[in-house]
């Protein structure tokens, strides 16, 4: 009886730590510098996504700024992958004549 008095008294279930395995819009920066995060305590009314790319195209669609592809784990980038601008595939070009 004592126990159950206090101000927090501790839950009979176990308490989950780690990361949540959803995303929510970070809404304590400025659009420009919000992300979508998946920390603990999920906010209430949140909306809630099953990845972060899914968050990121939802609830920050029109950033200018990038910040929210940015934080994804592999981002994608403005520039080639390949240095040598060569495809890792072959393909036929109709321009040329057989005979050349």
């Amino acid at each position: 009886y004592c126990i159950s008095m206090l101000p927090s008294p501790p839950s009979m279930g176990p308490t989950e730590t780690g990361d949540l395995d959803i995303y929510y819009p970070d809404y304590d920066n400025s659009w420009d510098q919000a992300h979508c995060i998946n920390k603990r305590p999920l906010p209430s009314g949140r909306s809630t996504y099953s990845t972060m790319l899914v968050c990121c195209k939802s609830a920050y669609a029109g950033q200018t700024s990038g910040k929210c592809i940015s934080m994804l784990p592999s981002p994608p980038t403005m520039s080639p992958t390949s240095s040598n601008r060569e495809a890792d595939f072959w393909y036929p070009l109709y321009e040329i004549s057989w005979d050349k």
